[in-house]
């Protein structure tokens, strides 16, 4: 009875030992990396002014009397750099940033520790051709206000609207209104952002994400500076009325390449 005790206990030990091999075998082949989450917090300023009334006027860095009544832009190919020289490519991350909202989800990225994010403010080529009813989700692309109505045309991919200083002495007793509405391919603009942790950003600690973690990527969007290579008080033959609305495909075509290469100068960090 001994002798096969000791054999049956022979067996339950091989048998455990041949199943912890197994479940270690199955362990190694999952190479699926624990991910996190990125949220962009989003500030609308004119200069150091937020935005929060659209019916008052904020001073421009130059003093200028400048209101928003409407303030978006879509921002598309999402990348987050990582301080190994590695980057990741948030899939399918789309955000309409309006005037009323700063927060927005932007996806999930394999944990570590990022220094600095790129992202184009405006849509591919294949996105800017579909038209609203394509589109089976609501909330980012389906928005008719962002649609200039034709598939040729696209998406606006920057809209701005308000009331700009027209006075030589920026006394802001002459509002203009403006509306600018920028877009097609050539107007699609990349914007790097400054690397955190070194140089003039040392003390901008990089963004460290964790497994299940959430972190969040504040910018402040300067319209004050967006809007500096307008000119809203220009004298004869440039006055103000020839540059208080773009299109971009039928009224001041060249105001609307300006302001969209303006369009990188608009972000800086906000910590």
């Amino acid at each position: 009875m001994k002798k096969h005790t000791a054999i049956r206990l022979l067996i339950i030990m091989i048998t455990i030992f041949t199943l912890s091999l197994s479940i270690t075998s199955c362990k190694k082949k999952n190479n699926t990396p624990s991910m996190g989450t990125f949220y962009f917090h989003l500030h609308t300023n004119i200069d150091t002014n937020e935005v929060d009334n659209t019916t008052a006027f904020y001073r421009d860095s130059s003093g200028r009397h400048i209101g928003l009544s409407a303030a978006q832009f879509y921002i598309s190919n999402i990348i987050v750099h990582n301080v190994n020289g590695s980057s990741y490519t948030i899939p399918n991350a789309i955000v309409l940033k309006n005037i009323d909202s700063e927060q927005y989800l932007i996806g999930q990225a394999p944990i570590g520790t990022y220094d600095y994010v790129t992202f184009s403010v405006g849509l591919d080529a294949a996105t800017n051709a579909l038209q609203p009813s394509d589109f089976t989700t609501t909330g980012y692309i389906p928005n008719t206000a962002m649609w200039f109505g034709s598939t040729t045309q696209g998406y606006m991919f920057l809209k701005v609207q308000g009331f700009a200083d027209t006075t030589a002495n920026q006394s802001g007793a002459n509002p203009m209104h403006f509306s600018y509405e920028i877009g097609s391919g050539g107007n699609l603009k990349t914007v790097t952002m400054p690397t955190r942790g070194v140089g003039s950003y040392a003390s901008y600690a990089p963004y460290i994400l964790t497994a299940n973690g959430i972190n969040y990527i504040h910018l402040i969007c300067d319209y004050g500076k967006l809007l500096s290579v307008v000119n809203f008080n220009a004298q004869p033959p440039l006055y103000a009325g020839n540059e208080d609305t773009t299109d971009t495909y039928t009224i001041n075509q060249i105001l609307a390449m300006q302001i969209a290469n303006h369009i990188p100068n608009m972000f800086h960090y906000e910590e």
